[in-house]
């Protein structure tokens, strides 16, 4: 019979970083677990890997039935009109990672895709810049310091919290990191609250402390100065308009949120946020349906303490 791979870990108790663990089964757990390496074969060389030199790994071993269903009623849903289910499902599919690759370009047609478009720039959301591989059966490993390997997680057991996760049911790890930091740009057209929201590739614990600073002006109605607006938002009305509001936030204001359906608040030039409830990170420039004329972005850099590197924002 063949095996399933998986994580080779030691049965000795240590005093290791914190991961979280997606299972195929839909569970989330997070702890220390109990073992300090990973054990995985890149090419013809096999590696143990020190966890905290890990950031993520993504699982390419094959979607169970009920992944399957989820990435499939996921991909659909990207292609609908409900704003809010298409975010939750790109969410979905961000987090089972690579092994959502193959259904989503199956889904491609030869047609005029281009940005901005969800399902479009879903790709670069599941297969990072310098990831890709012909053999799209190996994991992403992502490594501390930029590095991505693709291969196979070796054998074992995974001790975590009191429960035993074999690898054949890890579909997503990654590693807590003391400081999480990016440095990217939230574009008025492509990251619009109408549109999608910039995923920061940051996901948060209880723990999480979020600092941003923000640069640079976002033009609302291309030529009309009177629409221009630094991540704060409009103080006063733009021309021709009664309010400088739009669903409670300032037009073009920085706008945050965690989870794809999470609270949304006020990020704007400076902030410094604690007491946020775990997941994704995201952010937006807010304005209404008429986004069409929207030019610039914002210049952001972002720093999280006790925190989840998932990647590059997107």
């Amino acid at each position: 019979m063949r095996l399933l791979p998986f994580l080779a870990l030691s049965l000795t108790a240590w005093a290791g970083p914190t991961v979280s663990i997606l299972t195929t089964d839909g569970r989330t757990l997070e702890g220390t677990p109990s073992a300090s390496k990973i054990s995985v074969k890149v090419g013809s060389r096999n590696l143990d890997l020190s966890l905290d030199k890990i950031l993520t790994i993504h699982n390419a071993i094959p979607a169970t039935a009920a992944e399957l269903d989820q990435i499939n009623k996921s991909i659909q849903t990207i292609q609908g009109t409900d704003r809010k289910q298409c975010d939750q499902a790109v969410e979905v599919l961000s987090n089972l990672g690579i092994v959502a690759m193959t259904p989503l370009l199956k889904t491609y047609k030869d047609t005029d895709q281009h940005e901005p478009k969800p399902l479009y720039r879903l790709f670069d959301r599941l297969v990072p810049a310098g990831a890709d591989n012909m053999d799209r059966s190996l994991a992403v490993i992502r490594l501390v310091g930029g590095e991505i390997l693709r291969g196979t997680i070796n054998d074992a057991k995974w001790q975590i919290g009191g429960a035993t996760v074999e690898t054949g049911q890890i579909r997503r790890l990654a590693v807590r990191q003391k400081v999480v930091t990016k440095k990217y740009e939230v574009h008025s057209l492509r990251h619009s609250t109408q549109i999608e929201y910039l995923d920061s590739g940051v996901m948060l614990s209880s723990a999480s402390v979020v600092e941003s600073k923000s640069k640079g002006l976002v033009r609302l109605s291309w030529e009309t100065d009177g629409w221009v607006s630094d991540a704060d938002g409009l103080k006063i009305p733009g021309p021709n308009y009664k309010t400088n509001l739009v669903d409670g936030f300032p037009f073009g204001a920085l706008v945050g949120r965690v989870g794809a359906s999470g609270e949304i608040w006020q990020t704007g030039v400076n902030l410094n946020k604690k007491g946020l409830p775990p997941g994704r990170l995201y952010f937006a420039v807010n304005d209404n349906k008429h986004w069409q004329n929207n030019l610039g972005a914002f210049r952001v850099e972002l720093r999280v303490t006790d925190a989840y590197d998932l990647g590059e924002p997107q």
